[in-house]
């Protein structure tokens, strides 16, 4: 299994690439992952985590690692019952799946949304992308893209390579961006799946300060949106 890579000694097994890809594959979407009492003792959840888990969270995602408290696919129901959560927050997660499955995920963290809770997602901007594109078409460089320095094709410069990396970035692959948000639609899903009053922040602003967990190297790009159940 480790052919390719050297082993440590001083280094956790579960610490390697393979290891975690073999225990997701195991665990994952199995039920008995509940049992613990770290998750019965905590009412906030961090969906979609990656690698931004938080201790103060019940940190779910796809992939295992170990500080991944659920390894779940949340295409499927959430493993939580109706109004069993006081809180969920979403990092960069949303945008890796279709739109109409992005509606029933959000549908589902509604189900599980206790009343007068509060739903933070982060998402990439759309909207700063293109008004940048257009500020640059225009003859303006003020303001540049997110990591733009780094994005040339063939020695060639150009606004259009950062819109096509957020909007087409790593399409065919499981974790590629599948779709791309800006406020006014995603206040307006948000409000189709059966949140109320989506507001706009800004980075680790927001209603509920247990949710400000936002990844400072995210704040570049990042919209940040909250919503309520009622």
């Amino acid at each position: 299994m480790f052919s390719n890579s050297k082993i440590s000694l001083k280094r956790p097994i579960t610490s390697y690439a393979k290891v975690q890809h073999v225990v997701g594959n195991l665990i994952r979407n199995r039920q008995y992952q509940l049992s613990s009492e770290r998750i019965s003792s905590l009412r906030y959840l961090n969906v979609g985590c990656g690698r931004n888990a938080n201790a103060d969270f019940i940190n779910i995602d796809y992939l295992w690692h170990p500080q991944i408290d659920i390894c779940w696919d949340i295409t499927r129901k959430l493993p939580f019952g109706d109004q069993s959560i006081e809180g969920v927050f979403t990092e960069h997660c949303l945008e890796h799946f279709p739109l109409q499955v992005v509606f029933e995920i959000l549908k589902d963290i509604r189900r599980v949304l206790k009343p007068g809770s509060t739903l933070r997602v982060v998402v990439p901007d759309a909207e700063m992308y293109l008004r940048t594109y257009i500020a640059q078409l225009s003859g303006d460089r003020r303001t540049n893209f997110p990591y733009q320095e780094h994005e040339t094709f063939n020695g060639i410069n150009a606004p259009i390579l950062s819109v096509n990396r957020i909007f087409y970035q790593d399409r065919e692959s499981m974790v590629g961006h599948r779709f791309m948000y800006d406020f006014d639609f995603l206040s307006k899903l948000l409000e189709s799946a059966g949140f109320r009053s989506a507001l706009r922040y800004d980075f680790r602003e927001g209603r509920d300060t247990k949710l400000l967990i936002d990844s400072a190297n995210r704040r570049t790009e990042s919209l940040y949106v909250e919503a309520a159940t009622n």
